[in-house]
């Protein structure tokens, strides 16, 4: 996979004939899987080049900077995965209010057709083009018609009677439901962070822990709580327990900190850059009465670890 920052800087290198897929694929869900699948598999069959082109930073937090939005994968993460799936291209082009204001038809006939060279484009059910939002079936069908490009479609990837999105992973994670969160995404959702130094009241108590520092501000952190989890060091992943929160016991209030305590890992892990993916939520945050009693709760956080 190549990938290109920008849409000029495609067009400058590529002048071939492409398969085209659009939109923030945050978080790369099974949804947004089924249609990278569709698009490679679509791209081989009329000897095209697969081109997905995404954005950053996501068209929500430009169009309605004041709703917050957290994402599911950093921008450097979404590199990451797409880089495993087998497209030629991948653009990350800026997304601004400039570009927002371009018009459907414009979108397709002056970037997509004219400048990516797309002869197919793969639509999800929900896809919209354009500020005018113009994306429905009879939309695009002219548009293909007008400017020389077929279209494939998909439907909702459907789990349980309920249609995949970013949008349902974000729900599932606010309420600290990692497993609904996984079975959406097709894999467990996972924090990448460097690790820093804390109050080392873990070591004191005999559970040192790793305090992780996200790598990208703007990405969602589960639910306040302690989690099963697992945890990759140095390109090997252990088990883990992770507290998520205030740590209402021995921290300071308003300081929301990641910590894992590693199971059968001994080392100096400062300033290491990390990954944690988060498995089962074990239970919620609890402000004890002293630190013996957070060390039995610790213990029993291990006991069930291992269930």
């Amino acid at each position: 996979m190549e990938i290109f920052y920008g849409i000029d800087e495609f067009a400058k290198y590529c002048k071939c004939a492409t398969c085209v897929a659009v939109g923030t694929f945050d978080g790369l869900h099974l949804g947004h899987r089924l249609i990278v699948e569709k698009l490679v598999d679509t791209a081989k069959i009329h000897n095209l080049k697969s081109v997905i082109l995404t954005f950053d930073p996501h068209p929500r937090k430009v169009l309605f900077p004041e709703r917050g939005l957290n994402l599911i994968l950093s921008p450097e993460e979404k590199v990451e995965v797409l880089s495993t799936t087998g497209i030629d291209y991948l653009i990350v082009h800026q997304f601004d209010k400039n570009f927002a204001s371009i018009k459907s038809d414009a979108f397709m006939r002056d970037v997509l057709v004219g400048q990516l060279g797309m002869k197919y484009l793969v639509s999800g059910f929900n896809n919209h083009f354009g500020c005018d939002r113009m994306g429905d079936n009879v939309t695009l069908n002219s548009y293909g018609k007008s400017f020389g490009f077929d279209i494939s479609r998909l439907d909702a990837a459907q789990l349980n009677g309920i249609s995949a999105s970013s949008t349902l992973v974000r729900n599932a994670l606010i309420d600290g439901d990692v497993q609904k969160a996984a079975e959406i995404l097709g894999y467990s959702f996972y924090i990448s962070g460097k690790v820093v130094h804390g109050k080392k009241i873990g070591t004191k108590i005999g559970f040192p822990t790793a305090n992780v520092l996200r790598d990208c501000n703007d990405k969602i952190i589960p639910k306040d709580g302690v989690y099963a989890a697992g945890i990759q060091v140095r390109g090997n992943l252990y088990s883990s327990v992770v507290n998520i929160g205030e740590n209402p016991t021995v921290s300071d209030r308003g300081v929301t900190t990641i910590e894992a305590y590693i199971i059968d890992f001994e080392g100096d892990i400062y300033g290491e850059d990390v990954r944690v993916f988060f498995y089962r939520r074990i239970r919620d945050q609890r402000k004890f009465n002293s630190l013996s009693e957070l060390t039995e709760a610790i213990k029993r956080d291990i006991v069930e670890l291992e269930k």
